[in-house]
């Protein structure tokens, strides 16, 4: 699995084979590390792409930029390609790379405590199994746990009910009543295919959402033999569609003229696609981008069929046939929870215990304090990827986990090359970092008066990154070593 001897520990334990996981244990391949094992949960690479195979799953990130900048493909289908070819494209990689042979699937981590004496981890597993490394990357990122709501009587349901990130493919939707809760990017997706087979369908809809035309369409084939065959080309393409996404930026800036003109253009394009009667119902009033801006070019079209309802009523308990709200009842067959994850909830369950027995969910009670997302005070060698406040509205977060990696490399570097066994991050650089980054997001649209997977109830903004994809890679691209403690 490594070349550590036996009773040796590893280098490295990676937490997560999903696109950040792989990005680490390429990079870790290509400056000679070997010693470093991945821990997966599931049956094979992929993350988020292996979960969520729901109906018409895709990403709303072009795919020549949702894809590594060292392993491009050069013959994506479609701009917008759609979940069986994103999975496909990191298991190609992990094979090109030949990063399997690093990972142990079926092994689900349970708990990781830091050895202070030994300045070493020890990596529990759900088996029992135990590991000891001198560094841990958590590689899980923030979409990994799906978020079911608590509703009364659920028990007492007969039909069948399931999350969309675990879809299941044995119940036949044909002819049946069926009802949907949320209505966020991953419903927008696959609700045109249940309403294809529903024989009554019905969306729950807490709060309605922003949505623009994607206009996804297929390569032509002289445009792939360009892309293969003329390098220049594929690269110039992908930095166009990178420049075009990071330029939107400025329109998440709160009470902006740009946001203002971007939010008048969204209702245009909504009301010219909803009849009168469904305006109200279905075009937010919240300013544009305080919760994520959906694509889709079918989902409103979809929600207009006699077959279909968009109910705002709160769903207050199941019962043995369907659901209820405060004035109606719903016989149903089936409930797809559209629901999201348990975003703001970082490496859950997960326990992490650092310096002095200190648990990472005690030290983080309040919301995550890091430094740039990667590192956290009082936890030595250890490595966050795709961690607090790294998300991003407006661009691919590959390019922000690619960027989180050279940083990570250039610390290990200087680590090894003056002889050191630990590095922390200092307190000061977290608190001036966090400082910074709040205030910061309090000029953006996530803090505005919008509930999404953002920010917390408390209307703390955990998840994203405060600016531009290139503002974070600036700043990472210099190494501060004053903000890190070495022994």
């Amino acid at each position: 699995m490594s070349n550590a001897a036996p009773n040796e520990p590893l280098d490295f334990v990676i937490i997560g084979a999903g696109m950040s996981g792989l990005c680490m244990a390429i990079q870790l391949r290509r400056i000679g590390i070997e010693s470093f094992v991945m821990l997966e949960k599931s049956d094979d690479v992929g993350g988020t792409w292996l979960e969520n195979s729901y109906p018409n799953s895709g990403c709303d990130v072009p795919s020549f930029l949702y894809s590594f900048s060292f392993a491009q493909k050069m013959n994506w289908t479609q701009k917008y390609a759609r979940q069986p070819e994103i999975l496909k494209y990191f298991q190609d990689v992990a094979d090109q790379f030949d990063i399997r042979k690093h990972v142990r699937f079926h092994h689900t981590v349970r708990e990781a405590r830091y050895d202070e004496q030994a300045m070493l981890w020890h990596v529990t597993t759900e088996s029992g199994e135990s590991l000891t490394t001198r560094f841990l990357v958590s590689a899980v990122g923030q979409l990994n746990r799906p978020l079911i709501p608590t509703i009364p009587g659920t028990e007492t349901f007969q039909g069948t009910t399931w999350h969309s990130a675990r879809w299941n493919r044995e119940f036949d939707l044909s002819g049946k009543r069926v009802a949907i809760i949320g209505n966020g990017a991953s419903t927008i997706q696959f609700i045109p295919e249940v309403a294809k087979k529903a024989a009554q369908l019905t969306l729950f809809q807490r709060t309605p959402s922003w949505i623009r035309p994607q206009h996804n369409y297929r390569y032509p084939a002289w445009a792939t033999w360009c892309f293969q065959h003329l390098p220049l080309v594929a690269r110039l393409h992908r930095l166009w569609i990178f420049l075009s996404h990071e330029i939107r930026f400025v329109a998440f800036q709160k009470e902006s003229l740009v946001n203002r003109n971007y939010q008048s253009w969204l209702v245009r394009q909504m009301k010219s696609r909803l009849p009168q009667k469904l305006h109200e119902t279905l075009i937010p009033t919240y300013p544009a981008g305080c919760n994520r801006i959906l694509q889709s070019s079918d989902y409103l079209q979809t929600v207009q069929q006699p077959h279909v309802e968009v109910v705002s009523e709160t769903v207050e308990q199941f019962d043995a046939s369907g659901l209820k709200t405060a004035t109606r009842h719903f016989p149903l067959d089936a409930v797809i929870y559209g629901t999201g994850f348990r975003a703001t909830e970082f490496l859950q369950p997960m326990k992490i215990v650092g310096r002095a027995g200190e648990t990472l969910a005690a030290a983080w009670q309040d919301h995550p304090r890091t430094l740039y997302g990667l590192m956290t005070p009082r936890f030595p060698n250890l490595f966050l990827l795709y961690g607090p406040n790294t998300n991003l509205g407006h661009n691919s977060i590959i390019y922000m986990v690619e960027s989180q990696v050279r940083y990570l490399l250039k610390c290990l570097a200087a680590i090894r090359q003056a002889g050191h066994r630990e590095v922390e991050v200092r307190e000061a650089a977290v608190k001036k970092h966090d400082e910074e980054l709040h205030r910061l997001l309090g000029n953006t649209v996530w803090a505005g008066d919008c509930s999404s997977w953002y920010k917390t109830a408390e209307g703390v903004i955990p998840n994203n990154w405060f600016g531009a994809a290139l503002a974070y890679r600036r700043r990472l691209n210099r190494t501060d070593l004053a903000s890190f403690a070495f022994r």
